[in-house]
Order: structure tokens, then C-alpha cells, then sequence
């Protein structure tokens, strides 16, 4: 069941990401933001890679296997969602409440949402908007703060800036499926986490004691690197915006987690942030999205099972358990509940 497959690896990833902000608040001290951001995802990467080693996989050989294009989204992805947005977050980290940045990064939702519709043409529906326009209301009580008259959070904006960037990331990701989730994620990790420990040394002050350095590391691969692979793999199976909508539960965890660790007490006005985001992400649970489509002939590789979308022939014959070959998608029209994975991409 692809789609349940598909909604579960988001709220997985949602999960582990969402608790993030609250682990690293307890370990940033004096250390430098840039260098946290550069630990968190060498963590990431080096987990990854550790994993790829057991599965005796090899990142370059895939990344061999890669198209000019996406070779160029891949960089973009890079620099977008493994620089520029965890720099900015773990700023926000560093000057903000745990619990502001945890319900905060629900705007990467809306960012990613809107990247998809403007520039990829991904189809959204009345439902995924309703609940961004929700989840828009609900930032604004967390970043305008009501202090004897409104006022900007600075460490508020800064996760804005911070979730706009990995809604550029996230849809440049979701195109690169020639290679596994596993090697995507270890690959931006390392290339991130250096480039920014390299940064942090070099422009930034700060101390960092061992004990840190190994948390930070160990909170990168949990939340940054399986997160992420579980978060790719959701962009291949229901799109960019729906995955990025399931991801809004995470932040709630890390809300909840920034209250029985860290003793932060929000403001009521976090709570009914808290219920607007709430609403916005349950309205996607109603949406049912089916209609008579084409599929024109497409030839790729991926992980696959023989279905009504993969009835190719096979020369020892059918095959009924997952296998990953290249193979040839013959085109046809037909009618069925949807969601804009790598084989409904079309227009409406």
C-alpha cells in the first residue's frame, strides 16, 4: 500500500526531525551555530555511510549513474538545504526558544508547498491549501510577539529563511530519484557538515567541548540522516507538498519534548498556534485525489513491485517480490485514486 507507505515514512521523519531543535538546545553551550550545523549533518553523513558499508553499497558508483540535471538539482540541494537553511536554523537555535523554533519549522511545509505549485506545477488541492493558509495564521502568533505592541522575533525569521531554503531543497530532492534515498542523504550530509565545520573554524568563536561534539554527532545521524532517507523516500511515493504537509506533525513533538525537558512554558498564544497548525495538517487526511490521467512512455529505474503501472515482461519471468531493474513504462490512460509520486507527475 504505497500511499500508507508514503504518509508513514513522512510522519517518521517528521518525528525524528521535530525533536531535533530541543536535543541541540541542550547541547549548543558556547559552541558556534556554524559549527553545529556542520556536526549535525557530518553526523548524518558518516551514519549513512556507515550503513551503506553494511549493505555493501557505494555512494559513487550511484552517483556515477546520475544525469547532467540531476547532477546540477543534487548541488542545488546541497547548498540550499545543507548550508544555507541549517546555518540559519541553528542561529535561530542559538537566540530562540526551543519550543518557537520546533513550531516554527512548520512553515517548510508551506514553503515547500508553494515551490511545487509555482515552479514544478505539482497539483494542489483546495484541502493542502486550506491548511496552509492555517498553518500561516498559526506562524504569525509565534514570530509577531505581542510584547506592549507587535514585534518581530529575529530568531523567528531566521527559521523562516531557514524553512524557505529546504523548501527549494525538498523539490529539488524529489527529482533525483536515479539514485537510493540512503546515498542522496549520506551524499548532502558529508558535503554539507564539511563545508560548514570548515566554515565554523574558520570565520566563527566558540568552544566545544568532546562530550558536544559526539552529541551533536549522534543527534545529526538520527535526526538529519535516517530522517532524511525516510523523508526522500516519501517525496518519491506522494509528492513534495502532501509529504511536506505530513512532516508538520514533527514540530509538535519537539514542542511537547521542549516542556517536559527543557521547562519552557509557551505563551498561550503558542497553543493556539499549536491547534491552527493542528487543523491545517488533519484536513489533509480528508483529501481524495482521483481522476482519468495519461501516462506517456517513461523509462527509469527503481525499486518496484508488477502492478497496473509495472506489467513489463521479465526474461526468467514474472517476478512478484520488490526488485530494481531499468524497465520501459508503456503509455496508458486510466482512471484511479492518485497521489504525484515519479509516475503521476502530470498536468491538470
Amino acid at each position: 500500500m504505497p500511499v500508507f507507505t508514503g504518509q508513514l515514512f513522512a510522519m517518521l521523519s517528521a518525528a525524528l526531525f521535530g525533536v531535533s531543535p530541543v536535543f541541540c538546545k541542550l547541547l549548543i553551550g558556547d559552541m558556534s551555530p556554524a559549527l553545529l550545523a556542520g556536526l549535525l549533518y557530518l553526523g548524518s553523513g558518516l551514519g549513512l555511510q556507515l550503513l551503506l558499508l553494511f549493505q555493501h553499497k557505494s555512494s559513487l558508483a550511484e552517483l556515477r549513474l546520475l544525469s547532467p540535471g540531476h547532477r546540477l538539482k543534487l548541488v542545488g540541494a546541497v547548498i540550499a538545504g545543507g548550508i544555507v537553511a541549517p546555518l540559519c536554523l541553528a542561529f535561530g537555535i542559538k537566540y530562540g526558544t526551543a519550543s518557537e523554533v520546533s513550531l516554527l519549522l512548520n512553515l517548510e511545509t508551506v514553503a515547500t508547498t508553494l515551490i511545487a505549485w509555482l515552479v514544478f506545477r505539482e497539483y494542489i488541492g483546495p484541502y493542502v491549501w486550506t491548511g496552509k493558509v492555517l498553518i500561516l495564521f498559526g506562524a504569525g502568533l509565534v514570530i509577531l510577539r505581542a510584547q506592549g505592541g507587535l514585534s518581530f522575533s529575529l530568531s523567528g525569521l531566521l527559521v523562516v529563511v531557514a524553512c524557505v531554503f529546504w523548501g527549494i531543497d525538498n523539490n529539488l530532492t524529489r527529482d533525483v530519484d536515479e539514485i537510493s534515498s540512503t546515498v542522496l542523504a549520506s551524499v548532502k550530509g558529508l558535503a554539507a557538515g564539511l563545508f560548514s565545520i570548515i566554515l565554523a573554524l574558520v570565520f566563527s568563536t566558540g568552544t566545544a567541548a568532546p562530550g558536544q561534539i559526539a552529541g551533536a554527532l549522534g543527534v545529526g545521524a538520527m535526526s538529519y540522516g535516517l530522517s532524511l532517507v525516510l523523508f526522500v523516500e516519501a517525496l518519491r511515493q506522494i509528492g513534495a507538498a502532501r509529504t511536506a504537509t505530513f512532516f508538520a506533525v514533527g514540530p509538535f513533538f519537539g514542542t511537547l519534548l521542549s516542556v517536559a525537558l527543557l521547562g519552557e512554558r509557551p505563551p498561550a498564544a503558542y497553543w493556539v498556534a499549536t491547534a491552527l497548525m493542528l487543523a491545517g495538517i488533519l484536513l489533509l487526511y480528508v483529501e481524495v485525489h482521483g481522476h482519468r490521467h495519461t501516462h506517456e512512455e517513461l523509462a527509469h529505474a527503481h525499486p518496484h513491485r508488477h502492478d497496473e503501472h509495472h506489467d513489463h515482461e521479465h526474461p526468467e519471468g514474472e517476478q512478484a517480490e520488490t526488485h530494481d531493474h531499468f524497465h520501459v513504462h508503456r503509455p496508458v490512460t486510466h482512471s484511479h485514486v492518485h497521489w504525484p509520486d515519479q509516475h503521476h507527475r502530470h498536468e491538470h
